[in-house]
C-alpha cells in the first residue's frame, strides 16, 4: 500500500500508537478474566496504565521521566504481590516503560533483567516450561510495540515539524557560498572601478585618461560577468542528489524481533506440549519460510505465498492434526502483511477474513474455547495485524519525509540561486551599465571640458559605493530600492546618454515593497532604453489615485519587443506578485512604452513566495 506525506500526519501516527496500547490492554484484560481474577485485582493491575500514557504522551525532563518510570514498575508490580502469577497479566508495561524513558545503553540491558526476572518467576513458582518461558516473549513483544510505535510516532512528528528546516539551512549555506562567490568575483571588479576612479581623480587630466579607461573597461567586463553568472544562477540545472534513504533501522529490527519470537512460540509449543517432537520437522521448515516471506520485499505474490503457507495448515488443517493450529499465531502478521502491502478494500478483505478464521478456529474442530479465550486470540491476532501495518506504514512515511526534506532544500536552493541571479541583473547591471556609460562620457569631456568631466568621475563615485552595498544586500535577500533615487540616478544616466528626460512624479508615500517594484521596473526599463533603442527623449511618470500608483517610462526609440522570460528579469512575475499589471510594447506612433500599475500597498510582499523565510523587501522577480 502506497503512502504519502499528506495521507497520515503525525495525529495519525500517534493514533496509531494510542490504538496499540488500547489493544494489549485489552488482551491482557481478557486473558485476566479468564483466570478467573477478581475485579478489584483488574482495576489494580490497570493502575500503571496511567502514568505509562503520560510517560508516552510527552516529553519530559529525565527526573521526570524517571519519576514516571518508577509509579509505572511499583504499580505494575503490586497485582503480584496480591494474586500472584497464575492469573497471567504480564509485567510488560515495565519494560515498555524502561525502553521509552532511558537512554538506550540503559534501557535495553535493563529490558533483559526484566526479561529474566519474569522467566525466573515463573520458573520458581513451579509453572510449566510453556508458561513460564512463553511470558518473557509475551512481555518483550508487547514492550517492542509500544516502543517501537512511540518512536516511530515521535519521528514523524519531528520530521513535519523540521521539513522546512532543512531547507532553510541549505538555503543559508548557498547564499553564504554565492556571497563569498560573488564578493571574489564581482567585488573584486567593483573595487578595481573604485580605485582607478579615485586614482582618475587624483591624477593630472592627462594620467587621469588611463584611471577613467580603466575603470570604464573594468565596469564592462563586470557587467559581462554579472550577466554570465545572473544567467547561470537562473537557468543551471541544481538539482542535488539527496542521500539515500532507507527506512529506519529501528523498523527493520523490531519486525525482525517480533517475527521471530512469534515463529519461537509455536516451536516452543510444539517442543514442551505437543508430546510428539517429530512435529518440529514439518513446524521448523515452515516457520522459516513464512518468516523469511514476512522480512521480505513487499509484492502480492509473496503475500499470496504467506498465505498458501500458513492459513491452510491451521485451518482446516487442524480437522487432521489438532497441532497444526499453533500456526495459527502466525495470521497477525500475515494480516497485517496484507494492510501494509495491498491496497483497499483488498486488504481489508483479507485481514477480515483473517479474524473470520480466527474466530471459527475457537470453536471448530472441537472442544469449543472460552469466550475469554476466543476473545484474547482474536484481539492478539489483531494486535500482531496492527503492528506489522503500523511499523511498515511509519517506516515508509518517515522515508517520504526524509526525501520531502530533501527535494524541499533542493528546491528552495534552486529557487534561492534564481532570485540572486534576476536581483544580480537587474541592481547590479543598471549600476555598471550607468559606471560604463558615464565612465565614457568622462573619456570624452577630459579634453575639451575637463570641469564636466571631473564632475561626472565625482558623480560616479557614489553610484559605485551603491553597487557594493547593494551586492550585500542580494544574497542577505533584502534589497531595497529607493524610488526617488532611482528617478534621479534614471535621469542623469539618460541625460548622460544624450537622451533628453522628462519627470512627472505625483504620488505620495509609498511602502517599501510597492517602492522596491517600481524602482526596478525602472530601472530594467532604462537600461532597455539604454541597451536596446536610439531614443533621443524619454518620459518617466509616476502618479497615485484610487490606491493604486502607475509607472511609465516612453521613449521616442525603435526598441525591439522582447518576451517575458527571454535573457532578462521578467517584470511580469513581479509585477503579478505585487498585485499588479505590467505592459511593454511599441506606441500606435512610434517610439516604446513600459506601463506597470501596483497597489499603493501590495499583499503580495509580505513574504518569500518560495516559502523559505519572510522577507523585508520585494524580490525582483523573474522576466
Amino acid at each position: 500500500m502506497k503512502s504519502s506525506v499528506e495521507d497520515l500526519p503525525p495525529r495519525v501516527a500517534r493514533a496509531m500508537l494510542w490504538t496499540a496500547l488500547a489493544l494489549l490492554f485489552c488482551v491482557r484484560l481478557f486473558d485476566a478474566a479468564g483466570a478467573g481474577v477478581g475485579t478489584e485485582a483488574l482495576l489494580l493491575a490497570a493502575a500503571p496504565y496511567p502514568p505509562l500514557v503520560a510517560l508516552l504522551a510527552g516529553r519530559f525532563r529525565p527526573v521526570v521521566r524517571y519519576g514516571l518510570l518508577a509509579a509505572v514498575a511499583v504499580l505494575a508490580l503490586m497485582p503480584f504481590a496480591l494474586v500472584g502469577t497464575e492469573w497471567g497479566w504480564l509485567p510488560w508495561t515495565i519494560g515498555a516503560g524502561v525502553l521509552v524513558a532511558l537512554p538506550a545503553r540503559a534501557s535495553w540491558p535493563l529490558l533483559g533483567v526484566v526479561l529474566a526476572g519474569t522467566a525466573l518467576v515463573g520458573l520458581l513458582a513451579g509453572e510449566h516450561a510453556d508458561v513460564w518461558a512463553w511470558r518473557p516473549l509475551a512481555l518483550a513483544t508487547d514492550a517492542l510495540i509500544v516502543f517501537s510505535l512511540h518512536t516511530l510516532s515521535g519521528l514523524v512528528a519531528d520530521l513535519h515539524a523540521t521539513r522546512d528546516g532543512l531547507a532553510r539551512v541549505e538555503t543559508s549555506r548557498e547564499r553564504l557560498r554565492l556571497d563569498a562567490e560573488l564578493r571574489r568575483t564581482v567585488g573584486a571588479g567593483l573595487r578595481s572601478i573604485a580605485a582607478s576612479l579615485a586614482a582618475a581623480a587624483e591624477a593630472e587630466p592627462g594620467d587621469a585618461r588611463t584611471g577613467v579607461r580603466e575603470a570604464t573597461e573594468s565596469a564592462r567586463r563586470t557587467l559581462a560577468e554579472v550577466r554570465s553568472m545572473a544567467g547561470d544562477y537562473r537557468t543551471a540545472d541544481v538539482r542535488r542528489t539527496a542521500p539515500p534513504v532507507r527506512s529506519p533501522g529501528l523498523v527493520r529490527a523490531i519486525l525482525v524481533a517480533v517475527v521471530l519470537m512469534q515463529a519461537v512460540r509455536p516451536v516452543m509449543f510444539t517442543f514442551t506440549s505437543s508430546g510428539d517432537p517429530r512435529w518440529l520437522y514439518l513446524f521448523i521448515p515452515l516457520i522459516a519460510v513464512a518468516a523469511a516471506l514476512l522480512l521480505s520485499r513487499p509484492s502480492r505474490g509473496r503475500l499470496a505465498a504467506l498465505g498458501l503457507l500458513v492459513v491452510p495448515v491451521a485451518w482446516p488443517g487442524s480437522y487432521a492434526a489438532g497441532t497444526l493450529a499453533v500456526i495459527a499465531g502466525l495470521w497477525g502478521l500475515f494480516a497485517g502483511a496484507a494492510l501494509a502491502w495491498m491496497r483497499p478494500p483488498r486488504s481489508w478483505a483479507i485481514a477480515g477474513a483473517v479474524l473470520v478464521l480466527q474466530v471459527v478456529l475457537c470453536v471448530s474442530p472441537p472442544p469449543v474455547a472460552p469466550l475469554t479465550v476466543a476473545v484474547t486470540n482474536v484481539v492478539s491476532t489483531l494486535i500482531m495485524a496492527w503492528l506489522f501495518y503500523s511499523l511498515s506504514r511509519l517506516g515508509e512515511l518517515v522515508v517520504l519525509l526524509e526525501r520531502a526534506r530533501h527535494e524541499l532544500a533542493a528546491a528552495a536552493v534552486a529557487a534561492e540561486r534564481a532570485r540572486i541571479g534576476r536581483d544580480l541583473h537587474d541592481v547590479l547591471g543598471f549600476s555598471l551599465s550607468a559606471v560604463a556609460l558615464r565612465g565614457e562620457l568622462a573619456l570624452r569631456l577630459l579634453d575639451r571640458d575637463p570641469v564636466r568631466a571631473a564632475a561626472e568621475l565625482a558623480a560616479l563615485v557614489p553610484v559605485v559605493e551603491q553597487a557594493q552595498a547593494e551586492l550585500g544586500s542580494i544574497t542577505g535577500g533584502r534589497v531595497r530600492l529607493e524610488l526617488g533615487r532611482e528617478i534621479d540616478a534614471a535621469v542623469e544616466v539618460l541625460e548622460a546618454a544624450g537622451i533628453t528626460v522628462r519627470t512627472e512624479v505625483r504620488t505620495g508615500a509609498l511602502p517599501d515593497g510597492t517602492g522596491t517594484a517600481l524602482a526596478a521596473v525602472l530601472r530594467e526599463g532604462v537600461t532597455n532604453v539604454l541597451r536596446h533603442s536610439r531614443a533621443r527623449t524619454c518620459s518617466i511618470s509616476v502618479t497615485g489615485s484610487d490606491g493604486t500608483v502607475r509607472l511609465r517610462v516612453v521613449n521616442d526609440g525603435a526598441a525591439r519587443r522582447r518576451t517575458p522570460g527571454a535573457g532578462g528579469t521578467g517584470l511580469e512575475s513581479l509585477a503579478a506578485r505585487a498585485g499588479g499589471r505590467l505592459s511593454a510594447g511599441p506606441r500606435p506612433g512610434g517610439g516604446f512604452e513600459v506601463a506597470a500599475e501596483f497597489r499603493s500597498d501590495p499583499a503580495g510582499l509580505g513574504g518569500d513566495a518560495d516559502g523559505v523565510d519572510p522577507v523585508a523587501g520585494a524580490e525582483l522577480a523573474d522576466r
